[in-house]
């Protein structure tokens, strides 16, 4: 009966120890997922800042196209439009690259609590090992 019990906690210690490695290797493979994504998205923002940049210069040199085609002096309040019109594209790029900064820091972040928990999860489970083991051993009276 002895082995029996011994070979119980024995398995138990072990598995326990398992279940905290399988717990950090998928809070690892969660972090890294969630740090591609973040990647992807910054990616994505920083692509959708330059189409926005390239769209208001475009739409700047249209104007001044239209100013000169239509025989307006190119001054005055003409530049002053196309300034702000250049100024809006700078402005809303500005804030899309902003906002793919923040989620690529969020993400940094929740990457990091994810692996956190994954070793926290690792520790646990030698924890549990060890007080299977001492709970083993007190039973048996090897601690005094």
């Amino acid at each position: 009966m002895g082995a029996v019990a011994l070979g119980a906690t024995v398995l138990g210690a072990g598995l326990s120890i398992y279940q905290g490695v399988q717990q950090n290797a998928a809070a690892k493979a969660q972090a890294d997922t969630t740090r591609s994504y973040a990647q992807i998205q910054q990616a994505e923002a920083n692509r959708e800042a330059s189409r926005i940049e390239d769209d208001g210069n475009r739409f700047a040199q249209k104007q001044k196209m239209m100013y000169i085609g239509s025989g307006v002096e190119y001054g005055g309040s003409a530049v002053i439009t196309i300034a702000q019109t250049k100024k809006w594209a700078s402005a809303e790029a500005s804030a899309m690259r902003a906002r793919g900064s923040a989620i690529m820091d969020y993400s940094r972040q929740t990457a990091r609590i994810q692996e956190g928990q994954g070793r926290a999860a690792l520790v646990g489970g030698f924890a549990g090992a060890l007080d299977k083991t001492y709970s083993y051993a007190d039973a048996k009276g090897w601690i005094k």
